[in-house]
């Protein structure tokens, strides 16, 4: 459960900021150690072949064929946090959360989506990559917010849970797809 500072007046506001702001700076830094470290080093078929090859075996976990253990940081962001104050406690804890390096992870998309920005997205699509991801994140706790605490989010959430996985999947297999596609031609 989020700590209780971050939906207090305007805090939830400066969290969803730290949750995009999270997102921008993740996709920053692996947009720039692939093209400067890794890119140099790999065939563009074979950075294609990597991202496919994880998103074939993450669609595969998110339709529920198997179930992987994902590399994560599996801990929360420490209530500590909250003495920062409502604005920057917030804005410290969106940011730990939209960077995906100190958090838990219900799905195996963002994988994917990391796996594309490090190894084959240009610097605009990996940015708003980046920022859709913590635009993401901010939806599912806003939407969570305004539902209250009558338990309907998350029943509605269990109810719908393989229904949105298969359109997120879907939706990231045509925006990868996209990617790639212009990726292969333009080295071609």
């Amino acid at each position: 459960m989020l700590i209780s500072s971050v939906w207090r007046g305007g805090s939830r506001w400066w969290f969803s900021a730290g949750l995009l702001v999270g997102g921008f700076t993740s996709s920053l830094v692996a947009v720039a150690l692939g093209t400067s470290l890794l890119r140099p080093l790999l065939p563009v078929r074979v950075a294609v072949g990597v991202v496919l090859t994880v998103f074939v075996v993450i669609a595969l976990q998110e339709f529920g064929i198997f179930r992987l253990r994902l590399p994560q940081n599996a801990r929360q962001v420490p209530e500590s946090i909250s003495a920062d104050g409502a604005r920057y406690g917030a804005l410290h804890f969106g940011f730990e959360m939209g960077s995906g390096v100190r958090t838990y992870m219900t799905s195996g998309l963002p994988h994917v989506l990391a796996a594309g920005v490090l190894l084959v997205a240009g610097w605009p699509a990996a940015l708003l990559a980046g920022v859709g991801f913590g635009a993401g994140r901010a939806l599912m706790v806003l939407s969570r917010h305004a539902y209250g605490d009558d338990g309907r989010w998350d029943q509605s959430l269990a109810r719908y849970d393989t229904s949105i996985r298969a359109l997120m999947t879907l939706a990231t297999a045509f925006a990868y797809g996209s990617i790639l596609y212009t990726t292969v031609a333009g080295a071609a």
